[in-house]
């Protein structure tokens, strides 16, 4: 591994930094700033890397309110955290996608054209 590393950077190769870490908090800032008016996390279950060798997808199991729904009924999402490279090259995570099954597994609803940064 060492003399691996030796000749990349010889050749003037590094090898690509891992990607940075998507946090809980980050994350539940995301969703809960995103659309505040309707979607309050509730209760956040944890993180889910769907066959993604490389980590640049989380998934998050979430539990969220509407905060204006006088009952807080809680349902239950699937966020989806990709990890993009900016034309500038810095790497940053965005939540693309809100998804629950509530009306039924053959029926999903949310958002899945969500364009959100990860501050």
């Amino acid at each position: 591994m060492v003399l691996c590393l030796i000749l990349l950077g010889l050749w003037g190769c590094t090898p690509a930094p891992p990607p940075p870490p998507l946090s809980v908090t980050a994350a539940q800032q995301t969703l809960d700033n995103w659309n505040p008016t309707y979607s309050k996390v509730a209760q956040f279950y944890g993180f889910h890397q769907p066959g993604d060798a490389a980590g640049h997808t989380q998934v998050a199991y979430v539990s969220l309110v509407n905060p204006s729904d006088p009952l807080l009924k809680q349902t239950i999402y699937a966020a989806q955290f990709q990890l993009l490279t900016r034309p500038d090259g810095r790497q940053q995570w965005f939540l693309t996608s809100l998804t629950s099954h509530a009306a039924g597994l053959s029926r999903r609803q949310g958002w899945d054209n969500l364009m959100e940064a990860v501050k």
